[in-house]
């Protein structure tokens, strides 16, 4: 599956740095990664809803929510979720171990892990990496994005800079530097592959900025902002113990943001992060776009749609099969009449009409299976007139089975 080039050079935002190293809590790859500001920077999150969360979770909503983050400290390779009072220990002495490094305040460092459920850090390798990655700070992004990977293939960012809403990511096909001397930047890491359903955010993400936003609800704006994007998005309808999505604004770019703009380019990183995710699912060959026209809630139609195990193997195995895509719509409870149907399939530049007015439409079933074979699908329902909601997804193939099926063993 293609998935664009890599850039080797990632631009950061004024005053940050980052560091990325191999701790040893994976057997290969970097696992402990820092970001790091120069000065306090404002603070939001959204953080998973899942009843059974990592100690993570907490101390970092505590600490984001008292308005200001300097670091935050992730690892990956254990989740360390259900380990119980020496679990949150281990959480807030890795917050300790960073203070100690940078000559921070620990109640200003974020922590986030992913991984493994229910076993203990070793302790002794967080210290360790800790220190090497304080020690590492610089400007290779790369070597962070590294650390905070699990099953994922691929690394996932996505920056812009408010005066050219042009989003830069790994699949930008004229890629270009930003003019950091004169406009802020915003940029996005994330990681995630399976376990994939966000409720309020995404497994992990970080957006980090050097606009000046004092004076804006950014809380709020990123909760909007997940709605449209990460909270759209679905790999296996799993809910994460660990989700986080945290954005860091240190104003030290000089330049003041204006709220709308703001917003715009936040959500416009948070969409190519959660297009990125879906395309990275756990054996995945394509995203799915689905797209739901009309009703009184689109929105949980193509979740159904988007969450079906029926409708994504389909897609896997490039079969036109609209009867399961119709059966996933059918089955949430939300009211509408199939003679009002209008489904399309769009892939490789081509749109096929396969069911219309109550009836299957005539389609050649060999072009649009070729057609399948793309590795962007847009599967388009219009169920009548009203607002249109789209999910990102991907498809389900035998590598699925075979990751989950020996993850932990």
């Amino acid at each position: 599956m293609a998935f664009g080039h890599r850039i080797q050079m990632i631009p950061l935002p004024k005053g940050f740095t980052v560091a990325g190293v191999r701790c040893g809590l994976k057997n290969k790859r970097n696992d402990l990664g820092l970001i790091v500001s120069d000065r306090p920077a404002l603070s939001a999150g959204v953080f998973t809803t899942n009843h059974v969360r990592a100690s993570c979770v907490d101390y970092s909503r505590r600490v984001v929510s008292k308005g200001h983050v300097r670091a935050i400290v992730v690892n990956s390779g254990n989740a360390n979720c259900c380990t119980g009072v020496q679990g949150e220990r281990d959480t807030a002495r890795m917050a300790e171990l960073v203070g100690k490094e940078l000559s921070v305040d620990p109640e200003l460092i974020a922590v986030g892990s992913t991984g493994i459920i229910g076993h203990l850090l070793d302790m002794a390798k967080v210290e360790r990496g800790v220190r090497e990655a304080a020690q590492k700070l610089g400007v290779d992004a790369h070597a962070f994005m590294d650390a905070i990977l699990t099953t994922d293939l691929v690394e996932k960012w996505a920056w812009v800079q408010p005066d050219n809403l042009e989003v830069v990511s790994p699949h930008s096909l004229t890629p270009r530097t930003p003019d950091t001397d004169h406009n802020g930047l915003m940029i996005g890491f994330v990681k995630g592959s399976g376990m994939i359903a966000p409720n309020m955010a995404t497994m992990l993400g970080y957006v980090i900025t050097d606009l000046d936003v004092e004076g804006l609800d950014v809380q709020a704006i990123l909760k909007r902002v997940a709605d449209n994007s990460f909270n759209c998005m679905t790999v296996d309808s799993d809910t994460s113990t660990n989700d986080m999505l945290i954005v860091l604004a240190n104003g030290g770019s000089g330049v003041k943001a204006d709220e709308a703009a703001f917003e715009q380019a936040l959500g416009l990183v948070c969409t190519s992060l959660a297009k990125q995710v879906a395309r990275d699912g756990e054996g995945a060959t394509k995203l799915v776009e689905i797209r739901v026209t009309g009703t009184e809630n689109p929105k949980k139609i193509a979740r159904s749609i988007g969450d079906s195990p029926l409708v994504k193997t389909a897609m896997f195995g490039c079969d036109p099969n609209w009867g399961r895509i119709l059966m996933a719509a059918g089955k949430c409870g939300v009211p509408f009449q199939p003679s009002d149907v209008k489904l399309s399939i769009i892939a490789a530049d081509e749109e096929h009409l396969l069911f219309e007015e109550g009836a299957p439409a005539s389609f050649d079933p060999k072009r649009v299976s070729s057609a399948l074979k793309s590795d962007h699908v847009v599967i388009d329902l219009r169920l009548g007139d009203g607002e249109t909601a789209t999910i990102y997804t991907c498809d389900f193939g035998y590598g699925y089975v075979r990751i989950n099926a020996e993850y932990h063993t």
